[in-house]
């Protein structure tokens, strides 16, 4: 029996086989501890009404003078990448399959309090594509927010604002034939939330750049009385939505674009690391602990996002001894490339 478990006796196949066992095994068990937990409707309308509130909670102390910027942009983040995690599960139909009614409200809801975002219903087909081609050039979702490219201005710029980053991807990168088609697709996909995020973002920070510049040039600055009303309503949004939006979609892309491989990926165990280094800890506030638990998700598809955070204990162990890699930083040299080890040889857990 010891023999059959061994690692080094298993093909790739019965390795994963053997994580995802282990992974739905726990998360049964939990579910049998704890059967509210076994509602996805009732857990994912919650926490869909929590987080939501507590954006508008976070807004309107701003709005009050309770709290400061400095906080609320953070508090606004932490509770939107609750509304990220939401999403992913919607997409893969976790919550209110039947009812489709208030199963596309809450995708909209998503969608609005996270308005930099592609619209969700584009976004589930990419996604579906994800799990398909994950680790290929194919994988348009993560190749989208910068997986597999080169570090440098432009990937920063992918990971910052996927929108804008990858505008100037297409516009440099792309070749003259595919340039209009890739051009359409991408403004399709964000039309007309994220678009009018990026115009507000950016029209935010001129203002203040030609308020700062100017003056220190020598030159009067001078802006009408409407113009000033406009820019007092979108430095609320900026506050309140926008600036939180980044903040989180920052971390979130830095984070899943580093722990998806992207090159020489044979297998779902090779598609993936885990990490959950402390190092990574401010970001996980932004992401929801993605880096520790999305792993989970590509061996056992159909669990919801608080289920994974309470399986993670199980799924690490088993997930360690069957090759799949943890904080290995050399993803960042690599620019993600997987690079197998030899066939006799698990692939490497790094971290202890």
């Amino acid at each position: 029996m010891e023999k059959a478990t061994d690692p080094l006796t298993l093909s790739m196949t019965e390795r994963e086989a053997l994580i995802r066992s282990t992974i739905k095994d726990r998360g049964e068990q939990i579910r049998k501890d704890h059967p509210l937990l076994a509602n996805n409707d009732l857990c994912g309308m919650s926490i869909f009404l929590f987080a939501i509130s507590g954006v508008l909670v976070s807004g309107w102390a701003y709005w009050q003078s309770l709290i400061p910027a400095w906080i609320c942009i953070p508090l606004v983040a932490m509770f939107t990448s609750l509304l990220h995690e939401l999403e992913h599960d919607l997409i893969h139909w976790m919550y209110f399959k039947k009812n489709k009614a208030i199963h596309n409200l809450m995708m909209l809801g998503v969608w609005v309090f996270r308005p930099g975002t592609i619209n969700p219903w584009v976004r589930r087909q990419l996604h579906f594509l994800h799990h398909k081609t994950s680790g290929t050039e194919q994988d348009l979702e993560e190749r989208g927010i910068g997986n597999g490219h080169p570090y440098g201005v432009l990937r920063f710029w992918i990971m910052s604002d996927t929108l804008v980053g990858n505008l100037f991807r297409i516009l440099f990168t792309f070749p003259p034939e595919r340039k209009a088609h890739a051009l359409k697709g991408l403004f399709l996909k964000n039309f007309p939330l994220a678009i009018a995020t990026g115009i507000l973002w950016y029209g935010f920070l001129l203002f203040h750049a030609v308020n700062f510049l100017l003056p220190a040039l020598g030159a009067t600055v001078v802006w009408s009385e409407s113009t000033l009303n406009i820019m007092s309503g979108v430095s609320f949004l900026i506050v309140t939505l926008i600036a939180p939006f980044y903040l989180r979609s920052f971390c979130l892309n830095f984070i899943s674009s580093n722990m998806h491989y992207y090159g020489n990926v044979n297998s779902v165990i090779e598609q993936t690391q885990v990490l959950n280094s402390p190092l990574f800890w401010p970001m996980q506030l932004f992401c929801f602990n993605f880096g520790s638990t999305h792993g989970i998700h590509h061996f056992v598809v159909g669990e919801t996002f608080y289920i994974r955070q309470l399986t993670a204990p199980a799924a690490h162990k088993v997930m360690r001894e069957h090759g799949v890699r943890f904080n290995d930083f050399g993803t960042f040299r690599r620019n993600n490339r997987f690079q197998p080890e030899t066939p006799s040889r698990l692939s490497p857990a790094v971290s202890a």
